[in-house]
């Protein structure tokens, strides 16, 4: 969406993550730069007088994944915020609270999943929630004038606001409508469910807690905190209940994958019934996919091909196929190695990805 903004160009993208449409709709603006530095201000005088220990949320394990003091410190910022007036200030400072959420909770930042942290090394840890608050606030304030001021001088802004359209929606992308038509589709699904690659919805669970969700979309389903693991259940792959059926559907349209299901008949059934979970709720995706790219249009597909039951899966050739048989055509496909990443390279059950693949596609005119 960024690159977008700074290539003049209008962008639409959806997500089934409410911290990613947050953190999409704070970058998009509006880029007010005085009147934030005055907010923040006034956020920072509001946090000082507040002497209150009271805690204002309340959620299942609450206690297991923060100290009191670090609670009742969180509750000082999530009362100041809520003061604020202007929506956009508070989804801007809601943000910083994000980070400091994530930095103060007993869960390790090692890893995206949530994963307490020892009794030793909770009790061990020092750390004042208000100072990293204020440390994120400022860090974000001090990007958020580059990203401006890069915009301003390339004559994008007019009044504060991004002079082109910026639409960011919440929502499944089986079910995303948009009005007009884009040119270009450029987007990196999961490299297979989240659970077991990269849980997405556990790493935002924590810092949702302690967000005002409707500030992030009014039409938000509250539903979606329920447990850790909801977030990546509604996420691709995310139930893996799956019907012969389903599975000969996506191998008449994909032969890589027949073959792949196929390679794993000697393995526990639940490592293909995860691969068909995974492709199957993709598959269902692109459909809508497809209607939003104009004829002619170009779509760029970041992908990772992970192993499951210690063979790789040819996701890349798998997606390529399926694109196809929608009618897309295959430009071309390339490589690259990932420069930098949370997960180890190798872990106690297998190497993990250190590269991932680029397909090119073109949809049929």
């Amino acid at each position: 969406m960024t690159e977008s903004m700074f290539r003049g160009l209008s962008f639409t993208g959806c997500d089934i993550n409410p911290l990613a449409i947050l953190l999409c709709r704070v970058k998009s603006g509006p880029f007010f730069m005085s009147a934030l530095e005055q907010k923040v201000q006034e956020l920072l005088g509001r946090i000082n007088g507040d002497k209150s220990t009271a805690v204002e949320i309340n959620f299942p394990n609450i206690d297991k994944w923060f100290e009191k003091d670090v609670q009742q410190s969180l509750s000082r910022l999530r009362r100041s915020i809520l003061l604020e007036k202007s929506g956009w200030a508070r989804r801007f400072f809601w943000v910083a609270l994000a980070e400091t959420v994530r930095l103060t909770s007993n869960s390790r930042t090692s890893t995206f999943k949530l994963h307490i942290r020892t009794e030793e090394n909770i009790a061990s840890r020092q750390h004042d929630a208000i100072s990293m608050f204020k440390k994120a606030l400022e860090r974000n304030v001090e990007h958020y004038r580059m990203q401006a001021t890069q915009m301003s001088e390339s004559g994008l802004m007019m009044r504060g606001r991004y002079s082109r359209e910026v639409e960011v929606l919440l929502s499944d992308a089986a079910d995303v409508r948009v009005e007009e038509q884009c040119d270009m589709l450029v987007t990196s699904p999961p490299y297979g469910d989240n659970t077991s690659t990269v849980p997405y919805g556990q790493y935002s669970y924590l810092p949702l807690q302690w967000i005002d969700l409707r500030d992030i979309d009014p039409k938000i389903d509250p539903e979606c905190l329920r447990t850790t693991q909801e977030i990546d259940r509604r996420s691709l792959g995310g139930c893996t209940r799956v019907t012969k059926e389903e599975q000969a559907l996506i191998s008449s349209r994909s032969p890589k994958f027949a073959d792949y299901i196929q390679s794993l008949a000697s393995q526990p059934p639940d490592r293909a019934n995860r691969v068909t979970a995974f492709i199957r709720d993709l598959e269902a995706t692109l459909g809508s996919i497809m209607k939003m790219v104009c004829p002619g249009g170009i779509m760029v597909w970041i992908l990772g091909n992970r192993k499951v039951g210690g063979q790789r899966v040819p996701f890349d050739a798998i997606l390529s196929e399926l694109l196809t048989f929608h009618g897309a055509k295959r430009l071309c496909q390339l490589t690259r190695r990932i420069s930098s990443k949370r997960m180890a390279f190798k872990n106690s059950i297998a190497d993990t990805m250190s590269r991932e693949t680029i397909l090119v596609m073109r949809k049929g005119e």
